[in-house]
Formats: structure tokens, C-alpha cells, sequence
């Protein structure tokens, strides 16, 4: 079940607090929030269903969903995990566009969502805020193409060192990942089959990663030295305090 919520304040405060709006001036925060609806939605929802015309985009506030297409065959993949702070459903800024994939919710996830037709007016009006939000969908354009590359050129082990080295933070002399996802939903984000997870983890194990608290924290002991095994420049490594690793993904 779907419930909304017409809460402006709620909707306003969540836009601050993500980088596609975060450095919007507080009026143009507030002329936004009345395109906006706030939607708690079931797990396991089709939040966006590929073939469909476009009509909204959707702010992730809580929770995370998944990224799939199919071809004409019925076979496909998925693209991409997005959480928090993160937007999907772009397509609705583009006149009479249709959604280009199908957008499935992994558990009980909030969102707000954005009338793709009064937002796309709101942008042709204001330029730099176009100019904004042009610059963050580049950069997702550019990760993305990161992770085609490194799906064709990386082993699954060395995708899953990048992953737990991006949000490292120092525990004790060394340094933990928490995993917020089910390990089978990660190996699909890291386009690999769960027994090809369970391998790459074993394989990461011989170079200091090991897993604790039941499997949801992995801890590195040598994060350079992985970093090393994995590929990444000493320029993709060095200070950075507890994010050290984040620009390397």
C-alpha cells in the first residue's frame, strides 16, 4: 500500500539535504516542493515501469531500489542500485518521453516525487538552476560509464574490493564496510551471479578482507594494499580522511 502525504515542510527539508538541490536558494527549494509528493512505498514495488510515459522523477529519501531493462528476447539486466539522496526517472524532463527502464523498490522505501512536466518549466525559466542539475546527471552519466568499463576490464573480485573500499571508515587500526544490502542484490549490482559473489569474497579473504558481525560488516586490514590488488592509482587513494576511497568508484 501507498500512502502520500502533501507535508511541504518534510519535502523541503529532504530537497536541502540532496546534492542535485542542496545549493538552491531557499525560494527556489520551496517553488519546488509544490511540484513534489511525499510516498512511503511497499518493498518489492515497481516504482517505474520501463515502456511507460514519463510523467515524474523520484528523490530517494530512504531505502534503496533497483535499475533492470529487458530486450526484445526477454532477457536483461540490471543497471544500476541507487539509496538516499539519489533521482531517478530523468526522462520525465524530456517532452512526451517514455521511461527507458523499470525501477523496483528492495524494501520499504520513501521517496518524493517530482512532476516532470511543472519541473521541467521551473528549469527553462531558471538557467543556473538548469545548469545544476545538468552537472549532477553528467556526473551519474560518468559513473555509470565507470562501471561499464569496469565490468568489462575488472575481475568480480576486484569490483568487490571497489565497493567496500568506496565506503571504508577506520575501526581499530583498520578499516570496515558495512553492506546495507542483501549480498544477493550486491552481486547484481556489481553484475555478477550470487556464486560468483561467494568466490570473490573468498578470493578477497587471502588479501586481508574478512567478514564480520554475520556477514554485514566487511573489514579490511590493508586498505592500500587491496586498493593496490584492485587496480586504483595512489591518486585515487591518498587523503581523503574516512571517504579516502570514495572518488575511486
Amino acid at each position: 500500500m501507498t500512502m502520500i502525504s502533501d507535508d511541504t515542510d518534510r519535502i523541503c527539508n529532504a530537497l536541502r539535504f540532496s546534492s542535485y538541490f542542496c545549493a538552491w536558494p531557499q525560494e527556489d527549494i520551496i517553488t519546488l516542493a509544490t511540484l513534489c509528493k511525499w510516498r512511503r512505498i511497499e518493498a518489492d514495488t515497481i516504482l517505474i515501469d520501463a515502456g511507460e510515459k514519463a510523467s515524474s522523477l523520484y528523490l530517494i529519501v530512504n531505502g534503496h531500489v533497483e535499475l533492470s531493462y529487458a530486450d526484445g528476447d526477454g532477457a536483461g539486466g540490471v543497471i544500476d542500485l541507487l539509496e538516499n539522496g539519489q533521482l531517478v526517472g530523468e526522462c520525465a524532463l524530456a517532452q512526451d518521453g517514455c521511461y527507458a527502464v523499470t525501477v523496483r523498490t528492495l524494501e520499504r522505501t520513501t521517496v518524493i516525487e517530482i512532476d516532470g512536466q511543472g519541473f521541467s518549466a521551473f528549469l527553462a525559466e531558471h538557467f543556473d538552476r538548469a545548469l545544476t542539475m545538468m552537472s549532477a546527471l553528467t556526473e551519474r552519466l560518468c559513473r555509470l560509464l565507470r562501471q561499464a568499463e569496469e565490468l568489462k576490464c575488472l575481475s568480480a573480485a576486484q569490483r568487490l574490493g571497489i565497493y567496500v573500499l568506496a565506503d571504508a571508515v577506520p575501526v581499530d587500526g583498520a578499516y570496515e564496510t558495512p553492506l546495507t544490502i542483501e549480498k544477493g542484490v550486491l552481486a547484481r549490482k556489481l553484475g555478477m551471479k550470487a556464486e560468483t559473489l561467494s568466490r570473490a569474497l573468498k578470493k578477497l579473504s587471502e588479501i586481508g578482507v574478512s567478514q564480520i558481525a554475520n556477514g554485514r560488516v566487511m573489514r579490511i586490514e590493508d586498505p592500500e594494499a587491496l586498493a593496490a590488488w584492485c587496480g586504483l592509482s595512489d591518486g585515487d587513494t591518498e587523503e581523503g580522511g574516512e571517504n579516502a576511497f570514495k572518488t575511486a568508484v
